[in-house]
């Protein structure tokens, strides 16, 4: 991303958030006690994008917090069990821009309207385009396991430059700065296996399922 400055970055404790709420589980399985830590959030929708007109899918890049916390804890050289919730000031050694990922327009189901709803106001949101629900084609619904079982829907729908109305960008107000790219369709499947682009396991999925939909694997 361009003009990424960061600064006085520290760790605090997460109280009160409007995102996730930890919990702790017992249990007897088939006469053994069981502990297992979790979390609960928001079940959320990714939406893949292809823009015909130029013949090209949407992209957003963003700043992801914990995906830098993580980075930099493993440039730090700390275990998981080293770092505390609230330590306050870190050790800074990975560049901020390991921190930006690229993704699918995507969004948190936090409001009490169906997911198709949801997924039109992400995309005028982060991407500037104005779709009808009627375009949303499911691709799949999946959970997520380990941590926390939130549902992740996956959605495809194609649009074209008639269908701008807006910048794009994310809410200002929650300090979001979201960038608009277009990958363009022949290089997609060279993008998906680049490693050293980061990019969450939804937005592969949705490019598998388009390759495998498309016989292009």
């Amino acid at each position: 991303m361009q003009d990424l400055t960061i600064s006085d970055v520290e760790v605090v404790p997460c109280t009160n958030s409007k995102y996730i709420r930890t919990s702790r589980v017992r249990l007897n399985q088939n006469g053994r006690q069981r502990t297992w830590d979790y979390i609960n959030v928001h079940d959320c929708v990714v939406i893949m994008l292809l823009n015909t007109t130029r013949n090209a899918f949407i992209l957003v890049r963003q700043f992801r917090p914990a995906l830098y916390m993580y980075i930099n804890n493993e440039q730090t050289g700390k275990e998981r069990s080293e770092i505390s919730e609230d330590k306050g000031e870190i050790e800074i050694r990975a560049p901020f821009q390991t921190g930006v990922s690229y993704e699918l327009c995507a969004g948190l189901i936090d409001k009490m309207k169906p997911a198709k709803e949801i997924a039109k106001e992400e995309v005028l949101e982060e991407v500037g385009y104005d779709i009808s629900i009627d375009q949303l084609q499911e691709v799949v619904t999946a959970r997520s396991v380990g941590i926390d079982g939130r549902k992740v829907t996956i959605f495809y729908a194609e649009v074209t430059d008639d269908m701008i109305v807006g910048p794009g960008g994310g809410q200002l107000s929650e300090a979001e700065e979201i960038e608009v790219e277009y990958l363009p369709v022949e290089k997609a499947k060279e993008f998906v296996f680049d490693e050293s682009k980061v990019k969450p396991t939804s937005l592969i999925t949705a490019f598998m399922w388009y390759f495998w939909k498309n016989n292009v694997l």
